[in-house]
């Protein structure tokens, strides 16, 4: 029977304890040591595939002969990541022309952009490119080939044949969350977050499958280690591998304690690491918002966790002691922790009104059941389903490694379903667990494996047709903005203004990174939306949008250029048109936007605007110098990019 197995590419299930050596895995031990074409293979397929797929946005990503991020907050990693590229000397965690005009520390850890910038600077010097943007805007899409890897080894760590193996991979492959993390241009953070959960889940089977293996332990410890230099958030990937460790300690299953402590001490060495250069963490601050002292507190307390499980017995005696032991090292950080869970629960009233923000079910019904559909594919319907199969089989397996992978699979998926943006966390879970199953079924009824293999792939044809049809391959907007096209023409005369007289911007938020990007100028808010300065300088400018003309020489005097824009323009029956702004009484907009030129304070010089001739000559955008302004003179915190 062994030997159907192997010739059937099928693998058995898990040995029931991750401490027991099942005597007949020697053979398929030994078929694994050779050279796993057939993996290669797959590999290669899939990554061709996905790269692809995520290329097909080049239009959204060139705006004549320029390059562009693909997002707003792509501008501003951009930004910083080309100031890095000029001078790494100069890479900067202070960011004294935003939130202007007192400048703010930058909520982004400084490890993705650094790499980023370092991986920019390797490829202009070996000449495959002397523009740095045009480089770093397929940086996304080669890193697809490592989650494409990453996935791979995960469903061979969950025993699934090289068939099965190839559904799953193809699955990530055609996913449009994949192409919205990896897409060209999409150089936002979130495809490395990715990246990382993927390397945390792979690391800690890999440790729980090897327990007495020290390297496998380090090897999980410094992905979770590093995983914070990329997003602040992430430390949350060792939840599940605590939990796992804590349900399998419960059934006197225990890591050894060698294999613990080097765990202990390479996650607190890593972790140590990213902090070491990390401006929030020398200044002393504690916050989850920032790379600071919380993080390696949050190492320490999992490192105590993890060693303590592997020392106590699950006696009435060791529960009291591990529970009491967490009790008190949870009491420093229950303030930060209820800051993060009002973020995830988008409780803070600026990002309800963010689409990303919002659950993929109350985004259905303002967009319909067919976008969520494009989006996720049919699989985001059965999520509630998917979810109970993953607390079945964390049930039946809570005394084997693959409990970690039920365990994290839940957990993306509650994300997944809390918040549309936080998709990467769970996108795997939506189509992994159910291949998983379809192993299990057929390493019960081998006889049928070709056949459950083959309804298999046309289901998941089927359940994927709605986004191979439609979302894959639909037009992105330039630079995934509707409004960037009208904008940029303005921005370049902005761009020059300011290089010759730099000033603060006073400007809608969402036009903050693109001023920040393409200027020398300072801005008052931007998307930048989790601390409380952040709503601060947001409530700022939609104060300063009320006003009049005159009132705000009188209240803003930093303010030396003004850029007024709708967020909408709407035809009406009677062919009048409507105006959408981001306040309810835009009385600025009115008078330096749709007011008639000669109604204009003398002190407002008009620098460039944007008109819609299809719309009665419709006013889109204006730029304004407020005349005799001494702007607000910070610090530069890079070169401006042209």
């Amino acid at each position: 029977m062994r030997l159907t197995y192997l010739i059937a590419g099928v693998r058995p299930r898990e040995p029931p304890h991750i401490f027991e050596q099942d005597p007949t895995q020697t053979l398929h031990m030994e078929t694994q040591r050779r050279i796993p074409w057939a993996l290669i293979a797959i590999w290669l397929l899939a990554s061709a595939l996905a790269v692809l797929s995520c290329s097909l946005n080049y239009p959204s990503s060139r705006y004549k002969d320029e390059y562009l991020p693909v997002g707003n907050d792509a501008f501003y990693h951009a930004r910083r990541i080309v100031d890095t590229v000029h001078d790494p000397k100069s890479f900067y965690e202070f960011d004294s022309k935003i939130h202007a005009p007192e400048g703010s520390l930058l909520v982004w850890p400084w490890g993705y952009d650094y790499a980023m910038a370092t991986i920019v600077r390797g490829a202009m010097a070996v000449g495959i490119s002397d523009d740095p943007v045009a480089i770093l805007i397929w940086i996304p899409v080669a890193a697809v080939l490592l989650s494409v890897a990453l996935l791979i080894l995960i469903a061979r760590q969950m025993a699934l044949s090289n068939p099965v193996t190839l559904l799953a991979a193809l699955c990530l492959a055609l996913a449009p969350t994949t192409q919205l993390l990896h897409g060209l241009g999409q150089i936002d953070h979130h495809y490395a977050e990715f990246i990382f959960i993927l390397a945390a889940l792979a690391g800690g089977l890999g440790w729980l499958r090897s327990p007495k293996t020290p390297i496998y332990a380090a090897a999980c410890a410094i992905a979770l280690g590093l995983a914070p230099s990329v997003q602040n958030g992430s430390f949350i990937l060792q939840l599940p591998l605590l939990a796992t460790v804590f349900v399998l300690w419960l059934q006197k299953t225990s890591l050894p304690a060698r294999s613990a402590t080097v765990f202990a001490i390479s996650l607190l060495t890593t972790t140590l690491a990213i902090l070491l250069p990390s401006e929030p963490f020398q200044t002393g601050r504690f916050e989850f918002y920032t790379l600071s002292w919380f993080h390696l507190y949050i190492a320490l307390c999992t490192a105590i966790t993890i060693v303590l499980m592997s020392r106590l017995q699950p006696t009435r005696k060791g529960i009291v002691t591990l529970l009491g032991v967490s009790a008190l090292l949870l009491i420093p950080i229950v303030k930060e922790l209820s800051i993060a869970q009002s973020f995830i629960a988008g409780t803070p009233e600026y990002l309800q009104g963010i689409g990303e923000m919002r659950p993929p079910l109350k985004l259905a019904k303002i967009m319909g059941t067919v976008v969520l559909s494009n989006m996720y594919s049919y699989l985001i319907w059965i999520t509630p389903l998917t979810a109970a199969l993953c607390v079945f089989m964390a049930w039946r397996d809570r005394n084997s490694p693959r409990l970690l992978f039920w365990v994290t699979s839940l957990m993306g998926l509650a994300l997944l379903s809390a918040q549309a943006r936080m998709h990467y966390f769970g996108s795997f879970a939506l189509y992994l667990p159910w291949l998983i199953l379809l192993q299990d079924f057929c390493n019960q009824r081998p006889e049928h494996f070709k056949k459950a293999v083959l309804l298999a792939g046309l289901a998941m044809l089927l359940l994927y047709f709605p986004p191979l049809r439609h979302q894959l391959v639909m037009p992105m907007p330039l630079a995934n903005d509707l409004s960037f096209r009208d904008t940029r023409p303005i921005l370049a005369t902005l761009s020059r203004a300011c290089k010759d007289d730099p000033g603060i911007v006073l400007a809608d938020a969402d036009a903050g990174h693109y001023i920040r990007y393409y200027t020398d100028c300072s801005v008052i808010a931007n998307n930048f939306l989790l601390t409380p300065q952040h709503f601060e300088k947001v409530n700022e400018v939609q104060h300063l949008l009320t006003l009049t003309a005159r009132q705000l020489e009188t209240e803003a005097p930093q303010v030396k250029y003004v850029l007024l824009r709708p967020f909408k323009i709407e035809q009406q029956k009677d062919g009048s048109l409507r105006f959408g702004f981001t306040v309810k009484q835009p009385r600025l907009a009115n008078d330096l936007l749709l007011s008639p030129a000669a109604t204009v304070p003398a002190e407002y010089q008009l620098l460039d605007e944007v008109r819609f001739p299809e719309l009665n000559n419709a006013p889109y955008a204006k730029l304004y110098r407020v005349r005799g302004r001494d702007a607000h003179q910070t610090p530069p915190a890079g070169d401006v990019v042209e």
